[in-house]
């Protein structure tokens, strides 16, 4: 039994650094904003009551930088887990073997379009790419469910070079508020949902030097776009 348990245990590991990495940059983010307005508010104040304005904002900025280096550490901790290495990955072969995997132990309900264009490989983590799409389509899956719909994967190289692997559902779709926090650690509108999936597949493709952008509006389902830079492959490192 142990056996069996490993790689599973093994993911939720893997899982858990990732979020712990979204939430570090999550915070970070939020901390800096924080940093740029109370340095604004401590350069604008007037000098007349200094210990009011002015140490107030020396206290925020304090505690601020404080926790970014908490968070910076938290990312450091997730490092040997979300190194990439050395391998290189065909991206238009795994979309290939994810669907044929997916239909043949019958793990979905839904129909299936696949158009894996020919795209150069890119240097990666052949299980981190792999768990990045399972929380994709499951999160396709869940958006679709009672519904029942099309699934969506294709790779192509853009007008820039760009890889491009797309990800998309014929699900109710997203109003643009729900679209600004769908990759937010923990936002989530499903009872009974932890909301980590599209944040933890954000994090494993931000560490192979790759963008991810939602397309999304109600009635018109959603399409995740992955894209990288495959000469930026080449210097793969933790941002």
């Amino acid at each position: 039994m142990a056996h069996d348990d490993a790689p599973d245990l093994s993911e939720r590991l893997s899982n858990l650094a990732h979020l712990s990495s979204a939430v570090g940059h999550h915070v970070i983010n939020a901390y800096s904003a924080i940093v740029s307005n109370a340095e604004i508010l401590r350069l604008t104040a007037g000098t007349e009551t200094p210990a009011d304005p002015v140490v107030a904002a020396e206290l925020i900025i304090r505690t601020a930088v404080e926790a970014s280096s908490v968070a910076r550490r938290l990312i450091d901790y997730t490092r040997p887990v979300t190194q990439i290495g050395e391998a290189t990955v065909a991206l238009d072969r795994l979309i290939a073997e994810v669907i044929e995997d997916r239909q043949a132990d019958g793990r979905t309900r839904y129909a299936w379009t696949a158009h894996p264009g020919q795209v150069p490989p890119v240097r990666g983590h052949a299980v981190q790419l792999r768990c990045m799409l399972d929380h994709l389509l499951r999160n396709a899956e869940e958006a679709m469910a009672g519904s029942g719909g099309t699934i969506s994967l294709s790779t192509a190289m853009d007008d820039r070079g760009w890889i491009v692997l797309e990800v998309g559902d014929t699900g109710p779709g997203m109003p643009p508020e729900r679209v600004v926090r769908a990759v937010e650690p923990f936002f989530t509108t499903k009872p009974g949902h932890m909301g980590v999936g599209l944040s933890i597949a954000n994090g494993i493709w931000r560490r192979h030097r790759g963008t991810l952008a939602l397309k999304s509006r109600p009635g018109d389902g959603t399409l995740v776009r992955l894209c990288v830079d495959p000469n930026e492959t080449n210097t793969i490192g933790l941002r």
